[in-house]
């Protein structure tokens, strides 16, 4: 079972747009989230985050667990949020992986949609280490970076995920030269796209293999994808 305190779920609930019923988006859209989740979710949250499962994020796993590496030593996370994806992989990965996650590290007052080169932040990077390391990863495994300050990772990443993140709220384009310096040719990419700006072509401009291994109609319409082959 995945341990969350009422922090961290109130964080998701900022975060993740399936755990709000049509109304509650529509009033988090109106009066913004930070308003929405101090005030509004007060009369309803307990409905809410009696959604919040340890079968929330393991359904999210399935959809590309196919496609992951037999073994590997690193696993970035891009756009990390809560980083809950991770404590499922590290039960996959039987505790070995050191996780590097980048995310912005504050909660923006203002809510943004769509896509947009500089995206929106709603997250606690010390409550995503917090929540890594209560879930049983070794806090030695654990390296946290906050985007808005110099990144350096001397490791080579194995596979790279970012769900609901790069490519869907900002362009992969975005984060290209720092991936190609921390890749080699045999990292795997995982990572969902707005497939109102999905364009096959110009992912080819950039890796090997790509394909497309889970839909989904959200607000914005995703395509997860799996890539390999990143060109240099």
């Amino acid at each position: 079972m995945i341990k969350l305190n009422q922090k961290s779920k109130k964080l998701l609930l900022l975060q993740r747009n399936e755990l709000l019923t049509q109304k509650q988006s529509w009033l988090r859209k109106k009066f913004g989230r930070l308003l929405f989740t101090n005030i509004f979710i007060h009369f309803f949250q307990k409905k809410n985050l009696e959604l919040i499962t340890e079968e929330l994020f393991l359904r999210e796993v399935e959809t590309f667990k196919n496609f992951l590496p037999v073994s590997l030593k690193n696993i970035m996370d891009i756009g990390c949020g809560l980083g809950i994806i991770n404590i499922n992989l590290n039960k996959i990965y039987k505790n070995e992986p050191h996780f590097f996650l980048l995310d912005k590290n504050k909660i923006d007052k203002k809510i943004k949609y769509g896509f947009s080169s500089n995206y929106e932040s709603y997250n606690d990077l010390n409550e995503t280490r917090n929540i890594l390391f209560e879930n049983n990863i070794k806090y030695s495994h654990i390296h946290i970076f906050d985007v808005d300050k110099k990144i350096e990772i001397n490791n080579k990443i194995d596979l790279v995920i970012s769900l609901k993140s790069m490519g869907y709220h900002y362009p992969l384009e975005n984060y290209l030269n720092f991936l190609r310096a921390c890749s080699t040719s045999r990292t795997k990419f995982i990572f969902d796209v707005n497939s109102d700006y999905f364009d096959n072509k110009s992912f080819m401009n950039y890796f090997e293999n790509i394909k497309v291994i889970y839909e989904e109609k959200t607000i914005h319409p995703l395509k997860r994808i799996y890539c390999e082959g990143i060109k240099f």
